[in-house]
């Protein structure tokens, strides 16, 4: 068994060194890899880490072959290969310059008015790649294009969980607004692909967040379009109990709005719990505020 996997990966190697001399340094990167995994299979970690640096080397080389031709975003996806063939190969400064060609791709769609190439999964793997490194702001910007563009191809459940994702990056930033506009967006889309629950679980959270943004009337709005998704997808009343407290929050009805999350409070998980008490908060202060005689 170990001479038969000792002889495919030499053949694997072969056909790598043949695509490479045709130029075919993405078919090579492929081969290299997989010739890397029969290695790991007979305990040659030597053998795996040289393999595996020569499929990022290869992967680079592409990357750069397509980043000539225009072809950024797929170049971009094959920098991502590179960077982890490198990193697996012990190689980490290789697969820095790597990763920071992903970033000079965001950055440059960031100057511009951006023209996508890919498909909205390609751009989400951009998103994620970014996300794993802790650019939030760079993965939010990345999933929100990926949305767009699953909107273009017709997918339009893809589309609001996209907005979604973007949205949980805005909230990790604890960008308060933006984060409630990409849940806005993203339960538009769901409604449209008559997924009623996810569309009017996002309209209340995105209720719930204008309301800690100060902006009660967009809130109402939201509160307004969660109720509707209830009726038309005939929701739970757990959600529909929500729409109508985020609407008595957002037209600053403190008594009905204490009323409903009395039953509501115990149903909730606590993050969620946390967040309807910090509207309440919101709600309290912005009152006192506008009629200081009424709510001293």
């Amino acid at each position: 068994m170990s001479r038969r996997r000792d002889e495919k990966h030499l053949k694997l190697v072969k056909a790598a060194e043949e695509a490479l001399e045709q130029g075919n340094y993405e078919d090579a990167a492929r081969l290299m890899q997989r010739a890397a995994a029969y290695s790991g299979l007979l305990g040659d970690m030597e053998k795996f880490r040289t393999f595996m640096g020569k499929a990022g080397e290869f992967y680079k080389k592409a990357a750069e072959n397509l980043w000539r031709s225009e072809g950024k975003l797929e170049a971009s996806l094959l920098y991502i290969k590179a960077a982890k063939c490198y990193r697996d190969a012990g190689h980490h400064e290789s697969a820095e310059i790597c990763n920071l060609m992903v970033h000079k791709y965001c950055d440059a769609m960031r100057r511009s008015s951006p023209r996508f190439e890919g498909s909205a999964l390609d751009l989400k793997r951009i998103g994620d790649f970014l996300k794993g490194r802790g650019d939030l702001e760079g993965a939010g910007d990345c999933y929100r294009w990926a949305a767009e563009k699953a909107e273009e191809e017709g997918k339009l459940a893809l589309s609001g969980g996209l907005h979604r994702d973007a949205g949980n990056c805005r909230w990790l930033l604890e960008d308060i607004g933006k984060t409630a506009e990409e849940y806005s967006r993203a339960a538009d889309k769901y409604f449209e692909a008559q997924e009623y629950f996810e569309a009017a679980w996002h309209y209340n959270l995105s209720g719930f967040l204008l309301i800690l943004d100060g902006r009660f009337k967009e809130a109402s709005e939201m509160a307004w379009k969660a109720g509707t998704a209830c009726i038309e997808g005939k929701i739970p009343v757990l959600l529909d109990r929500m729409s109508r407290l985020c609407g008595y929050l957002s037209r600053g009805n403190l008594h009905d709005a204490e009323r409903e999350w009395s039953t509501l409070r115990r149903k909730m998980k606590i993050d969620y719990a946390q967040l309807i008490e910090r509207c309440f908060r919101k709600v309290r202060e912005t009152l006192k505020e506008r009629y200081p005689s009424k709510y001293p």
